[in-house]
Parts: C-alpha cells; structure tokens; sequence
C-alpha cells in the first residue's frame, strides 16, 4: 500500500495535536490558574486586580486596541496582579495593607519575558514584594504566608 506524502503529513499534525492537547489537560493554562487564583482571593475578601496585558490577538479590533493601550502607557510585560495583602491588628480589622505585584505563570511551559524580568527588576527597587508563581497553588501558598507574617 502506497501512502501519499499528505497523509504522512496528516499523521504527523494530528499525532503533534493530540501530544498537545493531552499536555494541555495535564497541565492547567495560565488563564485557568489565573481563575483559580483570583477566585481564592475574591473568597478571602481580599482586594487585588489583574491587569490586562495580554498580546492583541490577529483580529484587527485587537490591533486597534493593542496600539490604543500603548498609545495611552501600557508598558509591556508589566505583571498580572496587584494584591493588597491584608494585616490585621488584634481587634481583628484590617490595619495595613502590603502591595505585592504576581505574575502567574503555568506549572510548566510557562515563560518569563526580559520585560517581566525588567519589572521585577523595578519591584525589587522600589521595595514592592514580588513573586513569578508557577500555577495558583504557589500564589496563594505565597499569600497566605505574608497574611501570617512568615
């Protein structure tokens, strides 16, 4: 039996899909540890944000937003979250807040830009806590830490 060289090619595509499909549900997108994470946050009651700064996407509505975010200061690579982790006194209300800059990245895979290297360069300059956290678990491990004082 003959086989043509754009079946080979299928085969190749769809054995390379499927190694990524099955990577994909092994270990967690970015965007899935990123949910989990704000989720624990929002159930803690604690206040934080995620900056979008993601890239722009092929569409054109999203080129037109990506050039209109830069054109009003978004600066590449800045990390995904402000927390305002929490410290409370002993009557039990919130004293202080402590800002911490995280950027999430997946268990595995995940790359740090030389502009997310650069902020955290900053961070660590202007005396910000700071942590690159390889999936949610890491980031609420972190956070949890800082709210009891280790």
């Amino acid at each position: 039996m003959r086989t043509s060289k754009l079946s080979t090619t299928n085969k190749r595509t769809s054995v390379k899909r499927l190694k990524t499909l099955n990577t994909r549900s092994i270990v967690p997108l970015e965007d899935d540890e990123a949910k989990a994470f704000h989720q624990w946050l929002e159930i803690k009651h604690i206040p934080h944000t995620h900056i979008g700064n993601e890239s722009n996407g092929g569409t054109q509505a999203a080129r037109i937003r990506g050039a209109k975010m830069k054109r009003l200061g978004q600066s590449k690579g800045f990390w995904d979250y402000i927390v305002f982790v929490p410290y409370t006194g002993i009557t039990g209300n919130v004293d202080a807040y402590d800002i911490v800059f995280i950027e999430m990245k997946r268990k595995k895979g995940g790359v740090v830009s030389k502009e997310q290297k650069a902020w955290g360069r900053v961070y660590q300059k202007a005396g910000i806590q700071h942590k690159i956290c390889r999936g949610a678990e890491e980031a609420i491990k972190f956070i949890s830490e800082l709210m009891m004082g280790e």
